[in-house]
């Protein structure tokens, strides 16, 4: 539907500026023919900047959404991993840029680094951060975690304890080009197909539907060939009016 309103602030965009510059160019003593080919110019170049400007934007945000939700995978599927599975995942990462081994569970020693992996469903709590302040080393502490209590992130700054939280982690992972290709706890085929359909007939969809259909029912009343415009902006209220009754609930 996104794309729908898309297409819909084009088509506004086109029409809009087309009757502005008609009327413009009329009001300067142009003929009608050459006013309504200069118009329709003047349309297409605003339509198609619009266009560039919503297809960039679209692109970033994308990309950014792209990262988020992959992130989110990555830190579900380290948390469903085992202790052994998850030291030797952020062994190998980590061993892109220093010489780690694994001393104990959920524990590695780089060469000036002692990590520790609490990287979990349930946010790390200060008792663990004291825990981790027992363990006798010289070298730097790091703790690699999803998120972090806040007294416990006070005491970590307190004791020279570096927090890796989670974007920290999923940007380690993704640099190091070890991105899982299949991740646990991610949804199956038909789960996404349910999903899908869920959010396509969404009640929140139905105001989508409402504005698309009512910017094509306006539009027709300024175009020489409003039949296409009325049958479409029809088609869109009545999805409106179906998705609005029998959508599903978000």
């Amino acid at each position: 539907m996104k794309k729908t309103a898309f297409i819909s602030d084009l088509i506004f965009t086109f029409f809009l500026s087309s009757v502005f510059f008609l009327c413009l160019f009329r009001y300067l003593g142009s003929g009608i023919v050459l006013s309504f080919f200069f118009a329709l110019l003047c349309g297409c170049v605003a339509t198609l900047a619009v266009s560039l400007f919503g297809v960039n934007k679209r692109r970033r945000l994308l990309l950014k959404n792209s990262d988020t939700v992959q992130k989110a995978k990555l830190l579900t599927h380290l948390s469903l991993l085992s202790s052994a599975n998850k030291s030797a995942f952020l062994q190998n990462v980590l061993s892109q840029t220093d010489t780690v081994k694994r001393v104990s569970s959920l524990r590695l020693v780089g060469a000036h680094k002692y990590y520790f992996l609490k990287i979990r469903f349930a946010p790390v709590t200060a008792d663990e951060i004291v825990d981790i302040s027992h363990v006798k080393t010289a070298k730097e502490k790091i703790l690699l975690c999803d998120t972090i209590e806040e007294e416990a992130k006070t005491l970590c700054d307190n004791l020279g304890i570096r927090v890796l939280g989670g974007d920290s982690v999923y940007a380690l992972v993704k640099e190091a080009n070890a991105l899982p290709e299949k991740y646990l706890g991610e949804n199956t085929p038909q789960s996404k197909r349910k999903i899908r359909l869920r959010l396509c007939f969404s009640k929140n969809n139905s105001r989508r539907f409402l504005v698309g259909g009512c910017l094509l029912l306006l539009t027709s009343l300024i175009t020489p060939f409003p039949y296409y415009y009325l049958i479409f902006g029809t088609i869109l209220l009545l999805c409106a009016i179906f998705i609005r009754i029998f959508g599903y609930t978000a």
